[in-house]
Formats: C-alpha cells, structure tokens, sequence
C-alpha cells in the first residue's frame, strides 16, 4: 500500500529513483530469490518465469523486441530457435507481419506457445539441426541462447546455411560495469535467474567482435539495448548491458 501510494504522489519521480538504486545495490551484492545450485532443468525454469507473466515483454524483453523487429524485414520468414515463451515471436508477427517459425527444448514452453496460435516445434539445438530444419529463413532469431550453450559455435556455423539475410543474436554484456563491481566485491557477474547453470558462456563486447571474425561472420549491426542511459551508446563496452548483433556470413556460403 505505500509502496502504491508513493508511486501515485509527486514523490513518485524520487521514489523510482530510489528503487532503481536499491535493485542495482542488490544486484552487486545479493543472489536472486530463486537461486539453488545444480543441473538446469528448462521446464523448471519456465515454471519461475511463469511467476514474473509468462508469454509477456518485460520491460528488458520489450526493449530488446523492438530491436530484433527494427533490424528484419516486413513479411520476411524468420526462425526463432530456443523461442521460450513467444512473447518474442508473436510482436515480430504483429509488429512486422512475419511469417514466424519457433523451436524449443522445453515441452512446457513448446505447448504454451501452441495454446497461443504460434507455429512451434519441440528441438534439441546441441543435436544436429538438420534433423529439423528442411529449408532457409530470411532470418534466425537467437535471443539470449547463446551463453547457455556449451558448444554455440557449432550451432552458428550449422545455422550458416539456413539464414538468407542473417542471424541475429542477442547476449548479455558481461563488460557491463555492474558485472565488473561485482568481481571486484568478490562475487562473478550475476547473469542468470534459478542457477548458476544458465549460462556456460560469457561475452565482453570486444570478446563477441574477436569471437564473429574467428567464425567468418561480419557484425552488420550492433545495437546497445539496455544498460546506462546515453553512456551506452557512447561508451558500449562498459555501461551496455546487453547487445543485439545482426551477423551476416562472410563466406557468402548461403544455401537456397
């Protein structure tokens, strides 16, 4: 109720100021609620995902949307492997009319995404993608799934004949500065939500820049979509706290 009440006064510009100091504070110094250690398991982890609005945009997931519709065409077919939830897949359908494919390791978020009308599939991307994929897409969609991976340069290099316009990928930043002050207060840089297992990878951005030119693909774009206000588009590697790349192959190896 006060929290409510604040949030409705004139103090609501002060107390959102507040708030946002208090959660990065916590963030540097604290493990989330749901924290356990050991083996991730994927319908788990939608389960607590199911708690926070399962099958919306969070503030975070909408900002990065509304780059990954920003960067692919009108109309254009798109895959989105490890499509979670769909909340990604369907505003790309409504915002840009696509024509949108989605595959899955977890059953729980593959019948969701059915429940909701979306064209979803149930795949393990650590095994062989042709056991899946019978023809290209203008573009593949990979949000957030590279650092869960143990072996994602296999997967991109699998995916290379497949995307006719591009991959686009989406990573945390672990140069991001809060990542930094939390090693320098002793703990790594907190990136997940139920276990340290999410993540098997981690990116800086000039990493990502070095880890793209080993595997022959270009960075057509490059987009900061979250971290500090102005600093982030200025200063990239420091104050973004994730990245939205567009790769285009630079092998001009694209089949179909």
């Amino acid at each position: 109720m006060i929290k409510k009440n604040l949030r409705g006064s004139f103090l609501r510009p002060l107390y959102l100021w507040l708030a946002n100091r208090y959660r990065t504070l916590r963030r540097l110094l604290s493990y989330p609620d749901t924290a356990r250690v050991g083996v991730v398991d994927y319908d788990v982890y939608w389960d607590n995902k199911a708690q926070g609005g399962l099958g919306q945009l969070s503030p975070w997931r909408r900002k990065r949307a509304q780059v990954f519709a920003a960067l692919v065409s009108p109309g254009a077919t798109v895959l989105d492997l490890g499509v979670g939830d769909g909340a990604l897949l369907r505003y790309l359908i409504e915002q840009r009319q696509v024509q949108g494919y989605g595959l899955d390791v977890s059953p729980k978020a593959v019948a969701f995404c059915r429940d909701q009308g979306l064209k979803v599939d149930l795949a393990d991307v650590n095994k062989p993608l042709t056991d899946y994929l019978r023809e290209p897409f203008d573009y593949i969609v990979l949000s957030e799934i590279i650092e869960h991976l143990p072996d994602p340069e296999r997967l991109l290099n699998d995916l290379r004949p497949y995307a006719r316009q591009g991959i686009i990928v989406s990573i945390p930043n672990t140069g991001f500065y809060q990542h930094r002050l939390r090693l320098v207060l002793g703990r790594f840089p907190l990136q997940w939500v139920v276990t340290p297992g999410e993540h098997l990878r981690f990116w800086t951005r000039a990493d990502f820049h070095w880890w793209a030119r080993q595997l022959r693909f270009r960075i057509a774009a490059e987009v900061p979509y979250e971290g500090t206000p102005l600093l982030k588009n200025i200063w990239r590697g420091l104050f973004a706290a994730g990245f939205v790349y567009l790769l285009s192959d630079a092998s001009n190896a694209v089949k179909g």
